[in-house]
């Protein structure tokens, strides 16, 4: 494991320690899949790829001396890399059955081998660890609203004895400022996807399908060395913006709108950037509304620094894309933080109702979408990066509007 990682894991446990000790918390438990990893650097298989929920926990204490323990299914816990900084391992039996002809561990369970995953087994094991370390009685952050109900009684039975909080908040305030190894990857993350879009465009003509183009970014993207994947791609074509799990196989017609809003996954990071193209010339209306969202979205570019507020920034950018020619345009947000989460937004939000302000090391997804029956989808987004003089612009693609 690369010294990056390791000082990541580093900053990591040191500021989840810091908030622990200003919460008075004694313990920090993730449960799903992005902040299991986020704390223990080992993302799980089970959770990421099965999407299977509350499989494995990673505890992390206040008290400095103590290593983050990962609680995990002994079959997935055999993949866990030796080297994996400042970290314990313990397991619980699933329904997998793992021998040991070499005694190379020891100690092979002998009990009856559960049907399928229970988290009654993992919870106990939680309760264990917690009681070891001192916490029998304790105050302990675990996310709880992103549980299924029965995992949740499952915990509140086990855990009778200590007080739980929710953790949600905890982890959006640790993941919304950037480690230097993070941005480097949503950097890799974001050119990637640039790349993926610029090969993709070489192939468009009238008559392609949004099928056609989903196909050909996704084989683009296999062409980087480190196998990075497409995390999402949302590719409209016509006046068709509705997202799609099925492409259309519908042909392209000119004067069509062709919309990227695509994602790369780099080391469990993923980008959100989105450009729109045209198949030959603009119509009128696709002019006037490209150029509204442009001006505000260069305008929300300028006006990121830190300790300015994200509804000020909200608030002024829609004032002055109704300005510009779209006065009814009316958005829920204008961009968001963007790191780990599978659904590519993550708080904070540039809203009307968002108390945060901008801070240096933030990486920041910058969007100003539109949507119309007739006309189809037109998307700007970038990714930036808030250093202590304002933003940097992590993407390189031409933000004009480009005729095919």
């Amino acid at each position: 494991m690369g010294n990056n990682k390791e000082e990541h894991l580093m900053e990591i446990a040191a500021k989840s320690k810091e908030i622990m000790e200003r919460d008075n918390l004694d313990a920090l438990v993730a449960s799903s899949c992005e902040n299991f990893y986020y704390l223990s650097g080992h993302p799980s298989t089970f959770m990421y790829t099965l999407r299977m929920n509350e499989v494995a926990l990673a505890v992390m204490f206040r008290n400095p001396n103590r290593k983050t323990v990962i609680i995990m299914n002994e079959f997935e816990a055999a993949g866990i890399p030796e080297d994996l900084p400042n970290c314990e391992v313990r397991t619980y039996p699933t329904w997998v059955d793992v021998d040991d002809p070499f005694e190379l561990k020891g100690g092979q369970f002998q009990g009856k081998r559960p049907t399928a995953h229970q988290v009654q087994e993992m919870f106990g094991m939680l309760i264990q660890v917690l009681g070891e370390n001192g916490i029998a009685r304790g105050r302990v952050a675990v996310e709880l609203n992103s549980m299924r109900y029965p995992s949740v009684t499952a915990l509140q039975q086990a855990a009778d004895s200590l007080e739980l909080l929710e953790a949600s908040a905890i982890f959006s305030e640790l993941r919304a400022i950037k480690t230097p190894w993070e941005i480097e990857q949503l950097h890799k993350s974001c050119a990637y996807a640039e790349a993926g879009i610029t090969e993709a465009v070489r192939g468009i003509h009238v008559g392609s399908s949004a099928a056609e183009i989903a196909h050909d970014f996704k084989q683009a993207l296999m062409k980087n060395r480190e196998g990075s994947t497409s995390r999402f791609h949302m590719i409209s074509v016509g006046a068709n913006f509705a997202p799609a799990h099925v492409f259309d196989s519908r042909s392209s017609k000119p004067g069509d709108l062709i919309k990227f809003d695509v994602g790369v996954d780099v080391e469990g990071y993923g980008s959100d950037i989105a450009r729109t193209f045209v198949l030959g010339s603009p119509s009128s209306t696709v002019e006037r509304v490209y150029n509204a969202l442009r001006i505000g979205h260069d305008h929300l570019v300028q006006l990121i620094e830190p300790e300015r507020s994200m509804q000020s920034a909200f608030d002024e950018v829609m004032s002055l894309i109704r300005r510009s020619g779209l006065p009814n345009y009316n958005r829920g947000h204008l961009g968001h933080s963007a790191g780990l989460s599978l659904a590519a937004e993550e708080a904070p939000f540039i809203s009307p109702n968002e108390n945060t302000v901008f801070r240096s090391g933030m990486v920041i997804c910058l969007e100003t979408p539109y949507y119309g029956y007739g006309v189809g989808s037109i998307m700007i987004e970038d990714m930036v990066l808030v250093t202590e003089k304002g933003c940097e612009r992590l993407n390189l693609l031409s933000k004009d509007l480009i005729s095919l």
